[in-house]
């Protein structure tokens, strides 16, 4: 219980406090350009985590299949 009020109480500092104050920092060419790498990064692992989900789900149901037959 302790650790999931924790990670809630993280989660809210970092959105309502930290993500503000790094927003708010101007950006030099380096930031600019690291900041990039980081959300096309992110995006990539999204889509691999939404991939694996799905491959997960098919074998699940097809698993469901060969052992009900």
């Amino acid at each position: 219980m302790f650790r999931r009020w924790m990670t809630e109480c993280m989660r809210w500092l970092y959105d309502l406090y930290i993500l503000p104050q790094i927003e708010g920092r101007p950006m030099d060419d380096g930031d600019a350009s690291r900041a990039a790498l980081f959300w096309d990064a992110r995006a990539v692992l999204a889509f691999y985590a939404v991939q694996g989900f799905r491959l997960g789900v098919r074998t699940g149901l097809a698993l469901g299949r060969e052992l009900e037959g």
